[in-house]
């Protein structure tokens, strides 16, 4: 059982730009103005050092910062605060440490109003489909990182959202579990073809996961 799947969005970026002030008044230029046009589906990821600016256009795309120059836009419409239509997978997991993980997957559905057999029902589905379908009833404090992080984007596809935002989700994972980890995005994506913007440091992560990549120099 799924919600009502939402048709994917594309995303169009338009001179955007960020600028920063420091706490001595100083200004930080964290993103030169730029365009970007991401098809409906696309996988993109985002590649380059730290400070180019790649977390902060996610976080832009997210709703949680305002620009200071240029908007982003999705499926046409002005991004102005954060939706549960643009899902967002942390590096830290940020799972609700007093909730189990099944009850972490279906929170976002229950935000969304959907009845408590309907969204329990989904979140199991997700979590059989990352592998936790035996951990359901743990707390994070009991889970390792790769399976806290296998929850998270569990979690996030629960929704179904139309835009998937990834902000170097198995960055602190080891070698075996990153791979895993990969693999599994991999086939949900193809599975569903989400729009999802894929932040991270590594080429080779890049490419293997994502069918276009972009390279940002350093700051700006």
């Amino acid at each position: 059982m799924m919600v009502e799947a939402r048709q994917t969005k594309a995303i169009s970026i338009q001179q955007l730009a960020m600028t920063f002030e420091s706490t001595q008044g100083e200004k930080v230029v964290a993103l030169d103005p730029i365009n970007l046009e991401i098809s409906p589906g696309q996988f993109v990821a985002l590649v380059g050092p730290s400070g180019c600016g790649k977390s902060t256009i996610l976080n832009i795309v997210a709703g949680f910062l305002n620009p200071t120059g240029g908007q982003a836009l999705v499926g046409g419409e002005l991004i102005m605060k954060p939706s549960i239509d643009r899902g967002v997978v942390f590096q830290d997991y940020a799972l609700f440490p007093w909730l189990n993980i099944i009850d972490n997957v279906a929170f976002g559905l229950e935000q969304m109003g959907v009845g408590k057999k309907e969204r329990i029902e989904i979140a199991a589905e997700y979590l059989t489909t990352v592998g936790l379908q035996d951990f359901k009833r743990k707390k994070p404090s009991e889970l390792s990182g790769g399976m806290k992080q296998r929850a998270a984007v569990a979690r996030v596809f629960a929704t179904d959202p139309s835009i998937i935002l990834m902000d170097e989700p198995f960055g602190a994972l080891d070698a075996l579990t990153r791979r895993f980890l990969q693999h599994q995005l991999l086939e949900i994506w193809q599975k569903h073809k989400k729009t999802i913007i894929f932040v991270t440091h590594s080429v080779q992560e890049a490419v293997y996961l994502a069918d276009r990549v972009l390279v940002m120099t350093a700051r700006p």
